[in-house]
């Protein structure tokens, strides 16, 4: 399958604070099969190109970032996600490899969502009215689980082969959504889940 689609850019909002996202977490199995195209993938880049991997237990599909959330935001947050969220639970299948941007230099690869756009598109917009401007985002909103970030230029040829490489994970069920504290360390980030919402079952 071709690399596909493009990835909107989530805002950035906030003044100073502590950074904070809404995401979807996806269930283990589907997070081993992922790690394993994951690694497909890796072995197709080697040495030609580096990059930082997501880790497996780091997996997310994020609907809303805010970088730097002071306490009036994350309460209006946490507002928000108070009640359940009037979506049904739903089954969740990824599928497709793409690159963030489709067009220069690649800085992020990501899989992409096969089941599941429209209630993740909803649930976001959702979110978006309820947290008013606070949870505005430039440009549209195109669900995705980040891979990796690449740290250097690919060649080409290596993009092609990814491109051949099938991807694909899932079902998984999502029934919530979790608001994360994004903590940084030289190890890498740790997410602390704050709150949660159910969604209709």
């Amino acid at each position: 399958m071709g690399i596909v689609g493009r990835v909107g850019r989530v805002g950035i909002v906030g003044i100073v604070g502590k950074r904070l996202f809404i995401a979807v977490d996806i269930d283990d199995a589907t997070r081993e099969q992922v790690s394993r195209i994951a690694g497909r993938v890796r072995e197709q880049i080697a040495s030609a190109a580096k990059a930082s991997w997501v880790l497996p237990a780091r997996m997310h599909l994020t609907l809303q970032f805010f970088a730097s959330a002071d306490d009036t935001l994350e309460q209006r947050v946490r507002a928000a996600l108070a009640h359940m969220i009037p979506e049904a639970a739903f089954d969740l299948t990824l599928e497709g490899l793409g690159i963030f941007p489709p067009r220069g230099s690649p800085r992020v690869l990501w899989l992409g969502i096969r089941d599941g756009v429209d209630e993740l598109q909803r649930i976001q917009k959702g979110l978006e009215r309820a947290l008013g401007a606070s949870g505005g985002h430039a440009g549209s909103f195109t669900p995705h689980l980040t891979l990796a970030r690449f740290r250097d230029r690919v060649p080409p040829a290596i993009l092609a082969q990814i491109a051949d490489i099938q991807a694909s994970a899932g079902p998984s069920r999502i029934d919530r959504v979790t608001l994360y504290e994004s903590r940084l360390s030289p190890g890498g980030p740790t997410y602390l889940p704050l709150a949660q919402a159910p969604l209709q079952t």
